[in-house]
C-alpha cells in the first residue's frame, strides 16, 4: 500500500528520510514460475493521501475588504513517523484447515480458501491492508520464493528504494526468513512510498509465507508470522531427524541466510544427512544475492558417503546438479550439469578411503574436542560449489588457545566448534563487511 510523501525530499529518486545501507556485492537470484499463480492477490497501490507540499485554503470571511490571509500550510508527511507505525494488541485466533491448525492474531477472523497446492489465508489487522499467508504442501526453495515475491514490485510500475533482510530465526526445527522492501510509485503530484514485508518458515512439510504490503507495521508483522510458525500443527507433518541443527549467516549485524542440516532414516532404514541452505546478500540498496543450495546424501555404516545428490540454484537456473556414488576400489563417480554444461568422470581420494560424510567428520572432530591441547585434522571432501569432478582438501587446526581453523582453497574460517564436533561459531576471513556464522538451533545426537 503506498503512502503519499509531501514535503519529503528526493536525492536522486530515493527517499532521504529512511536509513539506507549499501552493500557492494554480486547479485544472482532464481524465481519459480508456480509462485506467481499461488493466489496472490495484486499489489495495491492506490494512493492513502494527496501529493504536494502545501494546499491553499479559504479566506477567511470579513465584513470589510482587506488582504487575504496566508493559506495554511500541511503538515509535511513523515516517512519516519509513518514506518514505525505498529498496532496495539490483538485477540488471537484459530486457524484450520483440513489438516493442520495454527494461531494468528488479528483485528477480525482469517479469511481462510483452500487451493489445490495451497491454502491461502488473508488476516485483518485493523489497518489499510490485511496480511497474506499462504500455507504450502510441499518442500520449497526459500530463496526462489522470496525473490518471486520480491519482483511482484515491478520495475515498470515502481522503484525499489531498499530491499534488506531484517530478520533470521527459528521455529519448530526450521528457519524464517524476514525480508522487508521500501519501494515508491511515481504520481502526477510527487512519489508515494510502500512497503512489502515477507516472512517465509521453511519447514519441509508445510513452508508457510506471509506478506503485507503497508508502510509500517514492521514488528505487527513480525509478531503475527512467528506466532503463526510456532503454532502451526499438521496432521501430515514430516517424521522428526534423529538430529537437526542450524546455523545463521551474518553480513556484519545483517542476518542474510542459514543452513539447516537433518539426520534422517528414510524407508529403508538407511542414514540419510539432508541439508539446505539460502543466502540473501545485499548487493546495493535496492537488490539481494539470492541462492539456494540443496544435498541428499546417503551414508554407509561406517558413516562414510555412499552416494548423494548436490543442487545450487540462482537466476532462475541451476548453477550446479552433481550426482555422486560409490564404485569399488575406493572409485567414486560423479555426473551432471555445471552451468548448464554436462560433466562426468570418476576420482578416487588420496586416501585411497571413501569420503567422510558430515556426519563422520563431525564425530572425528568431537573425539579430537574431548583432548586437552591443539590438534591438526587433514582430510578430503566433496564440495561441488568447489570442485565436481574433485575432493577438497580440508584442515582442521586448534591451536593452544583453543581456537578451531577451517581451511580450504583460499577460505578460511576461524571460531569454534561445538562438543558434537558441528559448527558453534565462525567468523569468514574474507575482509570487510565481516561475515560470520552462529548456531542458532540443535536438537538429537549424531
Amino acid at each position: 500500500m503506498a503512502l503519499a510523501i509531501q514535503g519529503a525530499r528526493l536525492d536522486g529518486g530515493q527517499l532521504c528520510s529512511p536509513n539506507m545501507t549499501s552493500w557492494p556485492r554480486r547479485a544472482r537470484g532464481r524465481a519459480p514460475g508456480y509462485a506467481r499463480g499461488a493466489g496472490l492477490v495484486a499489489l495495491s497501490l492506490a494512493l492513502l493521501a494527496g501529493c504536494g507540499g502545501t494546499g491553499g485554503a479559504a479566506p477567511a470571511e470579513s465584513p470589510e475588504p482587506g488582504p487575504a490571509p496566508a493559506p495554511a500550510a500541511k503538515e509535511p508527511f513523515n516517512i519516519e513517523e509513518a514506518l514505525a507505525r505498529e498496532t496495539g494488541e490483538l485477540p488471537a485466533r484459530e486457524l484450520r484447515a483440513a489438516d493442520w491448525s495454527a494461531r494468528a492474531f488479528g483485528a477480525g477472523e482469517a479469511k481462510i480458501e483452500p487451493k489445490e497446492k495451497l491454502v491461502a489465508i488473508s488476516i485483518p489487522l485493523g489497518t489499510d491492508t490485511h496480511v497474506e499467508c499462504f500455507v504450502y504442501n510441499t518442500m520449497l526453495d526459500s530463496g526462489e520464493v522470496i525473490r518471486n515475491f520480491i519482483e511482484l514490485l515491478d520495475p515498470a510500475k515502481v522503484e525499489v528504494a531498499r530491499v534488506v533482510p531484517w530478520e533470521v530465526s527459528v521455529h519448530r526445527e526450521s528457519p524464517a526468513v524476514f525480508v522487508q522492501a521500501l519501494y515508491l510509485v511515481p504520481t502526477a503530484g510527487g512519489k508515494a512510498a510502500g512497503l512489502l514485508k515477507i516472512a517465509l518458515h521453511a519447514d519441509r512439510a508445510r513452508p508457510i509465507a506471509c506478506l503485507h504490503d503497508e508502510v509500517g507495521y514492521v514488528r505487527t508483522f513480525e509478531r503475527l508470522a512467528k506466532g503463526l510458525f510456532d503454532s502451526f500443527e499438521s496432521k501430515s507433518a514430516a517424521p522428526k531427524p534423529e538430529y537437526t541443527d542450524t546455523v545463521i549467516l551474518r553480513l556484519d549485524k545483517v542476518p542474510v541466510g542459514f543452513e539447516t542440516s537433518d539426520l534422517l532414516k528414510d524407508e529403508g532404514g538407511q542414514r540419510r544427512w539432508f541439508s539446505r541452505s539460502a543466502t540473501f546478500l545485499p548487493r546495493d540498496p535496492k537488490s539481494l544475492h539470492i541462492e539456494d543450495e540443496a544435498s541428499n546424501v546417503l551414508i554407509d555404516p561406517q558413516g562414510q558417503i555412499k552416494e548423494g545428490v548436490w543442487i545450487e540454484t540462482s537466476g532462475g537456473k541451476a548453477n550446479h546438479r552433481i550426482e555422486l556414488s560409490q564404485k569399488k576400489n575406493f572409485e567414486y563417480e560423479y555426473s551432471g550439469e555445471v552451468e548448464g554444461k554436462k560433466v562426468q568422470g570418476t576420482f578416487t581420494p588420496a586416501a585411497k578411503a571413501w569420503l567422510a560424510s558430515p556426519v563422520a567428520t563431525a564425530s572425528a572432530l568431537a573425539r579430537l574436542l574431548k583432548k586437552k591441547g591443539s590438534f591438526d585434522l587433514k582430510q578430503q571432501e566433496y564440495m561441488p560449489s568447489v570442485d565436481p569432478t574433485k575432493p577438497v582438501d580440508v584442515q582442521y587446526l586448534r591451536d593452544a588457545s583453543g581456537a578451531v581453523t577451517v581451511s580450504l582453497k583460499t577460505m578460511r574460517l576461524v571460531g569454534s566448534l561445538a562438543p558434537d564436533g558441528r559448527p558453534e561459531a565462525f567468523e569468514i576471513s574474507a575482509g570487510p563487511p565481516k561475515l560470520t556464522i552462529q548456531r542458532a538451533y540443535v536438537r538429537g545426537k549424531l
